[in-house]
């Protein structure tokens, strides 16, 4: 049913319907389960280091792939993407932004650094969270320049999963029976509750 609904809709079949289905995989085979004590299960912490490997090896060899060709490091193919017929660009970059050419190269360059520079998301917490904002700044910008909004929110929504709420402290909420023990709410919730207020109060 998920891949008759991706090819049903054109606006998915451009390869974003196979991350996706790459989604679903994670999600059906890794539960993300945590213990009593907030901590990852076994299984949740193998899925999330096969999810940021995954990441890792896609971006890199994105990276790669587009340092060995000239057309990333001259701008040429920022500029040709832009300028394709996406629509529903929430920022159309018009014909005349092609006399800057010092802002392609400069985007272009700074696409391939983010990108080669993605391991460093597995050293340590900075490096972890500046990779996420930057990579997740160059999907918002795809996807406000060029319209591929289902690309750039899968994207983003993955990186969140790999390198943000995984490591996210959790706070524990405390359920107490009402009738039980009145001063243990009253310590979390400023004052009993009225079935308790009235009990030992003389009348």
């Amino acid at each position: 049913m998920h891949h008759t609904l991706f090819i049903a809709d054109p606006n998915w079949a451009y390869g974003v319907d196979y991350l996706a289905l790459t989604g679903l995989f994670f999600s059906c085979c890794f539960y993300p389960g945590r213990t009593a004590s907030g901590t990852q299960t076994y299984w949740a912490t193998i899925g999330l280091f096969a999810l940021q490997a995954q990441l890792t090896v896609v971006y890199l060899f994105g990276g790669w792939s587009k340092l060995m060709g000239g057309s990333w490091q001259n701008g040429e193919a920022l500029w040709k993407a832009v300028q394709q017929a996406y629509l529903g660009s929430a920022v159309p970059i018009s014909v005349s932004w092609g006399s800057w050419p010092f802002i392609w190269i400069a985007t272009g360059w700074a696409a391939m650094l983010v990108e080669l520079a993605y391991p460093l998301a597995w050293f340590g917490r900075r490096t972890r969270h500046g990779i996420w904002i930057a990579i997740s700044g160059l999907h918002a910008g795809i996807a406000l320049t060029m319209g591929l909004y289902h690309f750039a929110m899968i994207m983003i929504w993955y990186n969140c999963c790999a390198w943000y709420i995984p490591y996210t402290k959790l706070t524990k909420s405390i359920n107490l029976p009402l009738e039980r023990d009145g001063s243990a709410i009253a310590s979390t919730n400023g004052s009993p509750p009225p079935s308790i207020q009235g009990k030992g109060v003389k009348k």
